[in-house]
């Protein structure tokens, strides 16, 4: 059975859905990224000592990204998680291992500010503890080998600020889409509450409606043969007995009281069948197909009945069966036992 509008809990907004990933914009932005990483790798192929180190940085870091802008749903998973750490990893060592000792390295070191980007999307989606990790194994690398190099590792350390700082913000940003997410998730259950809540008054109030359309049909043209005070004819007296079982129906077997089934009752009844019709549950089945072999079987038991008793009644929610239906004749008792899909479990004579 599908839970009820109001019960339905939209899941939270995360970066896959808040920053549209996988969409057109977002595709455009990581064929810039590798563009980029191409560019600047190419540009200072004159201050590497071996390319082909560099050129493999490149590759994994733009596969990285590729990973990372991935739609999927947030926390971002932790076996992609632990790929995009080591790509961080080993492209610094790559890099950092394969510039030659000049004072102006430029972009050579390009390597730094694309792992920062891969680390600050990382914090995005919910990997911010992760992201620090990252972060930090890239310092250390990049720390030692100014210290190695002969750079000293104060210059390591001011090389790694600008992309502190970065990472920083992508953190403090990732809280506060999470807010936001809360905040939409929020919103979109109240506004499904007020919907269902509106579609149920709706609902409620065409009911009624159509019940009072109904008895005013029925009725009205029966008081106001009552209300003229002439003598009543045997075919009037057993019309304002069949009006009458109608409406007991309509009170007491309301859920059942579907055009069929009001049908097949008024026929039986003609035919001097008495027949009761009970509603202990309040609803009929929500599945279409149950609902339907429900109503066949009390149609069925009504239809079949040429005199003695009919009872149907419509079990309270909660129990293994649904609806029971009793038909006597004579000394003949058939008794059946639905279950909520609709299905008859016993039946015994």
């Amino acid at each position: 059975m599908t839970a009820p509008a109001s019960r339905v809990r939209p899941p939270e907004a995360d970066v896959s859905s808040l920053l549209y990933l996988g969409s057109r914009p977002a595709l455009a932005l990581v064929i810039l990224f590798i563009a980029a990483n191409a560019i600047f790798t190419f540009a200072t192929i004159d201050v590497l000592i071996q390319p082909w180190q560099s050129y493999l940085a490149m590759v994994l870091v733009s596969g990285a990204g590729v990973l990372l802008a991935r739609a999927h749903p947030d926390p971002f998973p932790r076996a992609d998680t632990y790929a995009v750490l080591a790509v961080v990893v080993v492209s610094t060592a790559l890099v950092a291992t394969n510039l030659s000792d000049v004072d102006d390295l430029g972009r050579a070191t390009w390597h730094l500010g694309s792992n920062t980007w891969l680390l600050f999307f990382l914090a995005l989606r919910r990997r911010a503890s992760m992201a620090w990790v990252g972060m930090a194994l890239m310092a250390a690398i990049t720390i030692a080998w100014a210290d190695l190099s002969g750079r000293g590792l104060l210059a390591g350390v001011l090389m790694l600020n600008t992309h502190l700082g970065i990472l920083l913000v992508g953190t403090l940003f990732a809280l506060a889409l999470r807010r936001t997410g809360r905040r939409i998730g929020s919103l979109e259950r109240r506004s499904l509450a007020a919907a269902a809540d509106q579609a149920e008054a709706s609902a409620a109030e065409e009911i009624r409606r159509t019940r009072s359309a109904e008895l005013a049909k029925l009725a009205v043209p029966l008081l106001d043969r009552i209300a003229a005070g002439a003598p009543f004819s045997a075919d009037e007296r057993a019309r304002f007995r069949l009006a009458e079982a109608r409406l007991r129906d309509g009170v007491r077997g309301r859920a059942l009281m579907l055009p069929e089934v009001a049908q097949a009752a008024s026929g039986a009844r003609s035919r001097g069948v008495a027949v009761t019709i009970l509603d202990d549950r309040g609803t009929l089945p929500a599945e279409g197909d149950a609902t339907e072999r429900l109503i066949a079987a009390c149609v069925g038991a009504l239809e079949n009945a040429a005199s003695g008793t009919v009872t149907i009644r419509l079990v309270p929610a909660g129990r293994s069966t649904a609806l029971t239906i009793v038909a006597t004749e004579g000394d003949e008792v058939r008794r059946t036992t639905l279950a909520p899909d609709g299905h008859e479990v016993t039946v015994s004579d």
